[in-house]
């Protein structure tokens, strides 16, 4: 292979590469400001809210990739606290794939773009599901990779230095099969975003750009762990005990009181 053709694909895989979350942090922030970006946000939080209303809970953690932008406003558990990478409004700064936390400690763990923008989205996944309770939920929320926003990831990259194109192409699918695998049973919740608006007062250009290019640019995962395992075990019965046998012990014990008693009259 040619050094151009080497030095061609270095630069293609340095503008695919995955930048170090710290680095980009108050981008991804900026950009969840921005019109488009707080569009998602604000539909997001109203999915988590309507899927989250009917669980119950103490403790709720959110993991986010901006800490400034909370899901925990409106929703119910009395321990509410932000964990981030790096960042002053988080409760806590850690690594996503070492939380500083004891297992099964956290009712609700919300992971926001968390699998998207971690170098080792698997190893985050299993950090949040060690932190869950026995029945309690994980809800995740990731960009779609196979709609139109997801799509344009790819040329965005290349023609763009924002760092909210440059994530984890992560299918639900996937998730799901990961979250399967970690003992977690996926509920009815687990819907995309159709990304439909009702602004009747935005140009034809603000329509097509919401109603199109937003349309399914994220899903939301709700899943509860699992506190039975998927095939029950069945208690092994006792094997009945031969008549035989009892009667050959009786017998023996008669003899040794025998042997007692006529030690005694001697």
């Amino acid at each position: 292979m040619s050094k151009d053709r080497l030095s061609f694909r270095y630069l293609l895989e340095r503008k695919y590469q995955l930048a170090p979350l710290p680095l980009v942090q108050d981008q991804l922030a900026t950009w969840f400001d921005d019109s488009f970006g707080e569009n998602l946000y604000r539909r997001q939080k109203a999915l988590c809210e309507q899927v989250l209303r009917q669980t119950f809970g103490y403790r709720l953690a959110q993991l986010a990739v901006s800490p400034r932008h909370s899901f925990l406003d409106k929703l119910q558990p009395s321990h509410k606290f932000i964990l981030s990478r790096a960042h002053d409004a988080a409760a806590c700064q850690c690594e996503f794939e070492a939380v500083p936390l004891p297992s099964d400690t956290i009712d609700i763990v919300l992971l926001h773009h968390v699998l998207d923008f971690s170098s080792h989205p698997h190893g985050a996944l299993i950090e949040a599901a060690r932190l869950v309770t026995a029945g309690g939920h994980i809800v995740i929320v990731g960009f779609n990779p196979l709609s139109l926003f997801g799509l344009y990831k790819w040329p965005g990259a290349i023609f763009s230095d924002k760092a909210v194109w440059r994530h984890n192409s992560l299918r639900r699918g996937r998730v799901v099969d990961w979250l399967q695998l970690l003992g977690f049973y996926i509920t009815d919740s687990a819907a995309i975003d159709s990304g439909e608006t009702r602004d009747s007062t935005a140009t034809w250009q603000q329509q097509l750009s919401a109603k199109y290019f937003s349309r399914g640019a994220f899903y939301i995962i709700v899943a509860q762990k699992l506190v039975t395992p998927l095939r029950p075990i069945r208690t092994r019965s006792w094997s009945p005990i031969k008549a035989g046998s009892l009667v050959g012990l009786k017998q023996v014990q008669a003899a040794d009181s025998c042997h007692k008693k006529q030690g005694i009259e001697k």
